[in-house]
């Protein structure tokens, strides 16, 4: 007997819907494809962490106070400044530093230019490129870790499937332990880099540089980021 048309599409939905699989009993396993992914973006996200610890330690390099420049050399240029050159050269014979103040320096402009411990424009370049750097590791790191988390879940589900080995699942989840730890090391350097630097700063602070204010917190707010970028990682 024919069936009114209007019961049509209702019989279609409720076979099709009798040969769905219920989502939750889905499985995604990861793919070759998808561990190599994740491998390669952690291997550039672990360059990106080496160079900000390389820029940091720019940084602390541009903060260390020059204690040759502020030494015999300053104080002969004030001595210079003020008629007293001959009592200059003589303390700085003896304190065998006279190459410090070859050149004859002269004028008070030149003074001052000696007289600042460390280079605050030198220090405001590389605060703004480390913080480049940081930015990009601080937005990209929580899904990277959590891609990994992703991974290792896809790779106890296939060793209990008896589709990966056990020699196979410990290969992958120590790369993955390798790749955190580099992360976490580079980041952990960075942060005491910038701690070293902030010293330096407050150093030169205290013996009379002025104009630091800015520097000083900008680096201690990147020790506070990376500090909280190294907590997020967990070394299994």
């Amino acid at each position: 007997m024919s069936k009114p048309l209007f019961l049509i599409p209702i019989i279609i939905g409720l076979g099709l819907s009798g040969c769905a699989v219920p989502h939750h009993a889905v499985s995604n396993p990861p793919t070759a494809f998808s561990f190599q992914a994740t491998g390669q973006d952690g291997a550039v996200l672990i360059e990106q962490t080496a160079a900000l610890d390389r820029m940091m330690k720019d940084i602390v390099r541009n903060t260390t106070i020059k204690h040759a420049a502020v030494g015999a050399a300053v104080g002969c240029g004030l001595a210079i400044v003020t008629s007293n050159a001959s009592h200059c050269l003589a303390a700085a014979a003896s304190g065998g530093v006279v190459g410090a103040v070859n050149g004859h320096m002269a004028g008070k402009k030149d003074v001052a230019r000696r007289m600042e411990l460390v280079s605050a424009n030198a220090i405001v370049r590389s605060i703004r490129t480390s913080n480049a750097q940081l930015d990009d590791i601080s937005i990209q790191l929580p899904s990277f870790l959590a891609r990994q988390e992703s991974d290792i879940e896809g790779l106890a589900a296939l060793r209990g499937a008896g589709t990966l080995t056990e020699a196979e699942y410990e290969a992958r989840l120590d790369a993955i332990r390798a790749s955190r730890a580099e992360l976490a090391e580079a980041l952990m350097m960075s942060s005491q880099q910038a701690r070293l630097a902030s010293a330096n700063l407050r150093a030169a602070a205290a013996q009379g540089q002025s104009g630091l204010e800015w520097h000083i917190s900008a680096v201690e707010q990147m020790e506070r980021e990376t500090v909280s970028a190294r907590s997020q990682i967990s070394l299994l």
